[in-house]
């Protein structure tokens, strides 16, 4: 039965759950004054949740809604090769009449190979990680490892397009002719400003140890994930 507090009901100033929040080795909650909530456990909402400041997450964020995740994708046509070290045109490959058609790059298996892409970060990125994965076949072959790396450059409003930075590499291990491949590398954060503009330069690089893969390599394009 609902109580009823009155015309002039009296306000708490500040609650506390769970052993006096902190004060218990089980932790709990606290809620003051000005409206904050402080809790060491589990948060569980049913329905909407509001939050008008910021929020601050230590831990894994479970949203059981729309995916916000961004994304982005470029496909093998919007590859250019590199001027120094040109991989093969963008072409269409024929995996199966009438049913599979994709763009390709072919990176040749004996020296290194590259192409370029660019893009735009999305507005107000914070600096995480970008998760970068190629996806790649073959129409040829029977064994061995493709060794590929990635250079992503940002670049601000006045920033000097002559830049350099650091390859990542990664390896792919081929899996069977027409088989499709994704071979995924979680770069550092870029430092940019909101929307930077990024050129992204993706290497094969045949001649090193590290390449096994006796074949052309056909990357078909890149899923970037943030």
């Amino acid at each position: 039965m609902p109580v009823s507090m009155g015309t002039h009901p009296r306000h708490l100033e500040e609650l506390r759950l769970g052993g006096g929040y902190n004060s218990s080795p089980g932790g709990g909650s606290d809620f003051d004054q000005a409206g904050n909530i402080q809790s060491n456990g589990d948060l569980d909402i049913d329905g909407s949740g509001s939050f008008g400041g910021d929020l601050a997450v230590a831990g894994d964020l479970g949203v059981g809604g729309l995916d916000t995740t961004w994304r982005t994708y470029l496909s093998a046509n919007m590859g250019i090769p590199d001027p120094s070290l040109p991989c093969g045109p963008a072409s269409a490959t024929n995996w199966r009449n009438y049913q599979v058609v994709t763009h390709s790059l072919a990176f040749d298996p004996t020296s290194p190979q590259a192409a370029f892409f660019q893009f735009r970060l999305p507005k107000g990125y914070d600096g995480r990680p970008l998760k970068f994965t190629l996806e790649w076949s073959a129409t040829a072959g029977t064994s061995g490892d493709v060794r590929w790396g990635v250079n992503p450059l940002s670049f601000k409003d006045g920033s000097s397009l002559v830049q350099t930075g650091p390859l990542y590499y990664f390896t792919d291990t081929f899996i069977s002719v027409s088989a499709f491949h994704e071979a995924t590398a979680v770069i550092d954060a870029l430092s940019v400003d909101s929307g930077g503009f990024v050129t992204l330069r993706v290497l094969r690089d045949a001649a090193d140890a590290l390449d096994t893969f006796g074949n052309p390599a056909l990357l078909m394009g890149l899923a970037l994930t943030l």
